[in-house]
């Protein structure tokens, strides 16, 4: 149920592992590199929520099933949380009142009356005597940290309905087949009302800021008051939203046999939690709000800049300065006796030997490594583990080991680069050199470090390379050296350093040079070529020239004769 009450705008979330830390029970889970909640183990603090930088978690809004609600057949009425004062700062609660009336609602009531019915019930438990340690269960996110984190601590839940719900069964017995809606500052109210256990008297729980945007929609302003707005008869039990709200509606009397424990905030709830599982006391009545402040420091208010002192202010000295025994009602039972279950995640038992498995595959071969920062979310090194183990974190997610390796990386890269790398501060002296700097100026990193460039590095260059912000880059020949080198110089602006790579080309020069000449010579060779096959043609050609002379003046000669004999014989 929790899983849709917070949500995540996956394009916003930035993997910063924010809500992890901030989360009191850790129920977060890191799926495709994003921050998802654990339905299962979630308690809706609503500390995600209001610490996210990204504004990544998306609360669930009811205001449109509650519109068409309150437009259909039945009647509605709205349970109006006590911490309403710190929203509608200045009104009272008649203004209030007929404000909401106009937006549908049949009727508006306080769920102070609610809270009355609660105190009640919390001192016939007491009288009575028969549970060992009593805790109080007005608050919802208090009660999923026990069911959830604590099963063993269950059966001192005390068996009572959240003010909420016992208002809501009142105004059911009071006006008949009704719905209701309930408004507060508070998230785990929306998953009480989904929670069948819980009692399911409420149809929609809302919160403030959604009941202001509604308001402001319909352009309904707070003035004029209601005639007919529904009092409290105990307005004492409008205190119930204060850190020991509980215990300031009841007597001394009331609390008899019993020693009054009133906590506020999940750390001081679970060390609480934790002494009371461990030590295993007795006689003790335990208020426990989750949020720090109570109810008036809730999470939606903080939110929305609601200062819970301020907030606890607003309660008047009225309401502050009445007699401590509430009016409840006589005919209400128990306030609608509360059943609770253990609903703690199941996980396989973890060995030490799989916890090592996973430090070690970060780099943490002993406590000494574990360094317990907190930069992944986690108190500890060894929680991580275990929630890697769970398959509720990665890795990945350790800080100082990525940091470490890309050091590591990048180290490698430098020591085993075949061209200089040297690093000056802005007075251009030198501040780093890897190995293949030494070779190649002749220097030792240690003789060099601290002094000025220009001893054998040059200065050329590095006003160009601030001036300009980009790579310069040229190529010079080292007289002293014999090398032709290729040097790029860079300005890194955000650490105040210059960098410069230089890449000895000297082999390749000669290379180049090589093959220059080996060119040249190829070109020589190739014209004496042809100046040779010339000569021969010629010679040829000049041979051939007096053999086809001769040949033609025999052949000349050879006819004639032929002819001259011929006539010879004919006469």
């Amino acid at each position: 149920m929790s899983s849709s009450i917070i949500k995540l705008n996956t394009k916003n979330c930035q993997s910063c592992y924010k809500c992890i830390r901030e989360c009191p029970v850790k129920a977060i889970e890191f799926k495709d590199n994003k921050a998802q909640v654990i339905p299962g183990e979630c308690v809706l603090c609503g500390r995600c929520v209001e610490c996210c930088p990204q504004n990544a978690r998306i609360l669930r809004d009811d205001l449109s099933q509650v519109r068409q609600l309150v437009g259909g057949d039945k009647p509605v009425y709205l349970s109006l949380a006590p911490s309403w004062v710190s929203w509608f700062r200045g009104k009272s609660f008649s203004a209030v009142s007929a404000a909401l009336k106009r937006l549908g609602f049949c009727g508006v009531e306080e769920t102070a009356i609610g809270a009355a019915e609660c105190s009640r019930s919390y001192g016939e438990l007491m009288r009575q005597g028969q549970m060992k340690n009593i805790i109080a269960t007005a608050c919802p996110s208090a009660v999923m940290l026990v069911e959830r984190h604590y099963p063993e601590l269950i059966k001192l839940l005390a068996p009572v309905s959240s003010p909420m719900m016992a208002h809501a069964k009142l105004m059911r017995e009071s006006y008949g087949d009704i719905k209701v809606v309930f408004a507060g500052p508070c998230l785990s109210k929306m998953e009480e009302s989904d929670d069948p256990l819980a009692g399911g008297m409420v149809n929609f729980a809302l919160t403030f800021e959604a009941l202001g945007r509604w308001l402001e929609e319909e352009g309904i302003e707070l003035g004029e008051e209601d005639p007919e707005a529904v009092g409290v008869k105990s307005p004492v039990a409008r205190l119930y939203p204060k850190p020991t709200g509980i215990l300031k509606t009841m007597a001394p009397e009331d609390t008899a046999g019993y020693t009054p424990i009133a906590v506020d905030g999940p750390e001081k709830c679970i060390a609480l939690l934790d002494s009371i599982r461990d030590e295993q006391p007795e006689g003790l009545f335990i208020e426990m709000n989750l949020c720090p402040g109570g109810c008036m420091g809730g999470p939606l208010l903080r939110m929305h800049h609601r200062n819970a002192t301020l907030c606890e202010a607003l309660l008047t000295e009225r309401d502050q300065a009445q007699d401590r025994h509430v009016a409840g009602s006589a005919e209400m039972q128990s306030t609608y006796p509360r059943v609770f279950q253990n609903r703690a995640p199941q996980y396989e038992e973890i060995s030490e030997e799989d916890i090592r498995r996973v430090l070690e595959s970060i780099g943490k071969f002993g406590p000494e490594d574990e360094l317990n920062c907190s930069s992944c979310g986690y108190p500890t090194c060894r929680d991580k583990a275990i929630a890697v183990l769970r398959g509720k974190a990665d890795v990945s997610m350790c800080m100082p080991y990525l940091r470490q390796r890309a050091e590591n990386i990048s180290s490698m890269v430098i020591e085993h680069s075949p061209n200089a790398i040297i690093a000056f501060d802005e007075e251009m002296n030198v501040i780093e050199l890897n190995p293949r700097a030494e070779e190649i100026y002749g220097v030792k990193r240690a003789d060099v470090l601290g002094t000025f460039m220009a001893a054998f590095y040059g200065e050329d260059g590095f006003e160009q390379a601030r001036e300009s912000e980009r790579p310069i880059e040229k190529k010079v020949y080292l007289d002293e050296l014999g090398r032709s080198v290729e040097k790029s110089i860079v300005y890194i602006k955000e650490h105040r350093m210059y960098l410069a790579f230089v890449k000895d080309i000297s082999e390749q020069q000669h290379q180049a040079q090589k093959l220059e000449e080996m060119r040249h010579h190829t070109v020589e060779t190739a014209q004496k070529v042809i100046d040779k096959q010339m000569r021969v043609a010629q010679e040829i050609a000049s041979l051939l020239g007096e053999t086809t002379a001769e040949t033609k003046v025999a052949l000349t000669n050879l006819k004639r004769s032929m002819t001259e004999a011929q006539s010879e014989e004919s006469r």
